[in-house]
C-alpha cells in the first residue's frame, strides 16, 4: 500500500496538473504531459527522461504491486482533462479512453491480456524512437505530439 501511495505521490509530481479542469491542456500549455517528462526543462525529452516517466506511470498503475497492468489497473488511473470524471465535454473524454484501451491492446505484446513493465516501457520507448525521426537521440514537443 505505502509502495503504491509513493507511487502515486511521484507520478502527480511528475505530471503537474493533468488532472485540473477549465484549463485546456493544450499542447503548449504550462502543465502539459511534454513539460512534465521534460525534467530538465530543455525544451527537449531526451529517451531517458521518458525511460523515468514510463516507470513512474507504470508504478502508479500498478495498483497491486505485481508488476503487470490489468486493463482495470490502466484505465482506474486517468490523467489529462477530466481525469477527476468532471470534464465538460463527455464525447471528447470517451474518446481519450476509447484510444486508452486500444493502446493498451497494443502494449500486450504476447496478448495474455496483461502488460508487463517491460512491455510498458518498451512502447513508451519504441514511441520515443518513432518521433526522434533525425535519430538526434531528444525529440521536440512537436515531434512528441506527432506519435501521441
Amino acid at each position: 500500500m505505502t509502495a503504491g501511495l509513493s507511487a502515486l505521490a511521484i507520478l502527480a509530481l511528475a505530471t503537474g496538473a493533468f488532472a485540473q479542469q477549465g484549463m485546456g491542456l493544450g499542447r503548449n500549455a504550462q502543465n502539459s504531459p511534454f513539460n512534465a517528462i521534460d525534467t530538465d526543462g530543455n525544451g527537449l525529452v531526451s529517451k531517458s527522461e521518458v525511460a523515468a516517466w514510463s516507470d513512474a506511470v507504470f508504478a502508479a498503475m500498478d495498483a497491486d504491486s505485481n508488476g503487470s497492468l490489468t486493463i482495470q489497473e490502466y484505465m482506474a488511473v486517468r490523467m489529462g482533462p477530466g481525469g477527476n470524471g468532471q470534464g465538460g465535454n463527455l464525447a471528447r473524454q470517451e474518446e481519450r479512453q476509447s484510444a486508452k484501451a486500444s493502446r493498451f491492446m497494443a502494449m500486450d505484446l504476447n496478448r495474455d491480456s496483461k502488460v508487463t513493465h517491460e512491455e510498458f516501457t518498451g512502447f513508451a520507448a519504441a514511441q520515443f524512437d518513432r518521433a526522434d525521426t533525425g535519430k538526434t537521440g531528444q525529440i521536440t514537443r512537436q515531434q512528441w505530439f506527432a506519435v501521441h
